[in-house]
């Protein structure tokens, strides 16, 4: 039977309209991977990120408030402050006493005397008061001492460690006097005295609990100075694909019998693991 023109035309917008439809799919699609923002403006968050601009010792301020896709609803927002160190208690008590009501995503880059930088990061909460989960001007103090020129990452991860990352340290070297005041760090923090620490690097990652620090920063003092250790990983809540805990280095091999040994005899926990050595 032939078609009739209104069947054609029919058949036609029914085709457009499934193109369209699995077009806007495919855009709606790809917008959600890229996480694509799309800008929602706000007076109030405006004026926010203005006071924070003047407070004294702030050097920069980038702010944004977005929606993305598929529900283009519930605006995030977000303040990323570098300034220097001295300035965070006064930015703290500007951003707990305006009248922004959404949360705020909070980035901090600081700046201390000793040419540290902290960065510090805060979920938010109501009226977009930043949250850290610790003190925090006690452990910016604190890394100012045990981490000069060096730039270092304060959080508690969800795994409920305490986390000091500086993975822009060129060696293993570099942070060991982190490693040595990482407790110190921690009770600054105002955190419980059995959470784990973790001190990380691209060269470094150590697990540290409580009363460990000192005799993990003799070691590491030794394997680098004496037996040209470059590299050490050990700990950090990861767990290795054949399921088989280690202690993973980078040195030359004709250390490779004097390490095992002083690992065996640090009286860390780590002592009873298997070495393995990585290429140097």
């Amino acid at each position: 039977m032939p078609t009739t023109r209104r069947g054609w035309i029919g058949i036609a917008v029914v085709v457009i309209a499934v193109v369209l439809t699995g077009g806007a799919a495919v855009v709606l699609f790809s917008l959600m991977v890229d996480e694509t923002h799309f800008a929602r403006p706000d007076a109030g968050f405006d004026e926010l990120g203005k006071r924070v601009a003047a407070v004294d010792g702030v050097r920069e301020v980038q702010k944004e408030r977005w929606v993305e896709a598929p529900l283009f609803s519930h605006p995030s927002s977000m303040i990323s402050v570098t300034a220097d160190a001295g300035s965070l208690a006064e930015v703290v008590r500007v951003a707990c006493t305006q009248d922004y009501r959404d949360a705020v995503w909070w980035v901090f880059d600081l700046e201390t005397t000793s040419g540290a930088r902290v960065s510090l990061s805060s979920s938010g909460e109501a009226q977009g008061c930043p949250a850290f989960g610790f003190d925090p001007e006690p452990v910016v103090s604190e890394l100012d001492r045990a981490a000069p020129g060096l730039p270092v990452q304060a959080a508690v991860w969800e795994t409920g460690r305490f986390a000091l990352s500086s993975l822009d340290a060129t060696g293993m070297s570099d942070l060991i006097a982190l490693v040595s005041r990482a407790e110190a760090v921690r009770t600054a923090a105002g955190l419980p005295a059995d959470m784990p620490i973790e001190v990380a690097g691209s060269m470094l990652a150590v697990e540290i609990e409580t009363g460990e620090s000192t005799t993990y920063a003799e070691l590491l003092t030794r394997l680098s100075n004496d037996l040209g250790a470059t590299g050490f990983f050990a700990g950090g809540g990861g767990t290795p694909a054949d399921g088989v805990e280690r202690v993973q280095i980078t040195a030359p091999k004709r250390y490779h019998a004097a390490i095992e040994a002083a690992i065996a005899s640090s009286r860390l926990p780590i002592a009873d693991l298997p070495v393995r050595f990585l290429s140097e």
